[in-house]
């Protein structure tokens, strides 16, 4: 058990220990809001399971051209079968304090604030990272392209958006998140940086949103820390928001209580519980990199 010590906060001028109770926590959290929430509301109320059913669209054939035109015939009906993919609630992180009693009036109440927001954003950003290095339903889940740790270039990004066409993935909602060093990479692609190429594929600078970087080829580029690491560079991602559903069924959250029968504790805690699921495996694939 770790517990905050005398020792450990002796450097804090004495002050008061007062939970704030609607704290609001401030993280670079990038992914989560990218992925597919339509499902999530199912689960208000209750319940830890959302049956996603995998609507299948007709071939290019599927339709049956009448035999003879203006001459009546039977109808043949079509059979419809569709599988269902389970959105399943199983993940909870938290973060937790807990501080003796005779301690805690001595904290510096912004020390107090320090200890609950860091609480939340690891909350935050484990599910951030979960998003993304989960190699059932994360972004690691997806087929590889690209080479680790070498610059992504102009062809592997086309043929990416290849096969998000190809697979009847809509040109809205596509986005890619990439590594800081993957940036810099892609910075050396002449369309995403020369002004002359602005109308029909965008340019990288500044953007809205947290991580946002640009629009380029029909993609909307963010940027995180919280990518996962291949053998030397960062597992990186292109694809479409049907790619992966999520459900945060409950948000950060945080929690105190007073332990009396293990010695005397104020004790803090911030969780989050959610879940996330791969739903189409062609709607986006992991691009390695820097």
């Amino acid at each position: 058990m770790a517990d905050v010590t005398s020792t450990t906060a002796a450097t804090y001028v004495p002050t008061k220990w007062s939970v704030r109770t609607s704290v609001i926590y401030a993280a670079k959290i990038v992914i989560p809001p990218l992925l597919d929430h339509k499902w999530e509301p199912e689960l208000v109320g209750g319940g830890d399971r959302v049956n996603i059913p995998q609507f299948t669209a007709s071939a290019a054939t599927g339709a049956t051209a009448r035999s003879t035109f203006g001459t009546g015939a039977t109808i043949t009906f079509s059979a419809v079968t569709e599988a269902q993919t389970v959105l399943q609630v199983n993940t909870m992180a938290y973060r937790a304090y807990r501080i003796p009693v005779e301690i805690s009036p001595q904290l510096y109440a912004n020390y107090e604030r320090e200890l609950l927001e860091d609480a939340g954003k690891a909350c935050a950003r484990y599910q951030d990272n979960d998003c993304a290095a989960n190699n059932t339903n994360g972004f690691d889940a997806f087929t590889a392209v690209g080479t680790d740790n070498q610059d992504v270039n102009e062809d592997v990004i086309l043929d990416v958006h290849t096969v998000l066409s190809n697979a009847e993935a809509d040109a809205d909602d596509r986005y890619g998140v990439i590594s800081p060093a993957t940036y810099q990479s892609m910075c050396k692609i002449e369309a995403l940086r020369n002004s002359q190429w602005v109308a029909s594929t965008g340019s990288f600078k500044t953007g809205k949103g947290t991580g946002f970087i640009a629009s380029a080829y029909n993609t909307d580029w963010y940027m995180s820390t919280n990518l996962e690491s291949g053998t030397s560079g960062k597992k990186n991602f292109i694809g479409h928001r049907e790619a992966i559903a999520i459900a945060t069924q409950k948000k950060v959250t945080w929690v105190r209580a007073t332990n009396i029968a293990d010695g005397g504790f104020q004790e803090v805690m911030a969780y989050i519980t959610y879940g996330i699921k791969q739903v189409k495996s062609g709607f986006g694939r992991e691009l390695d990199g820097k």
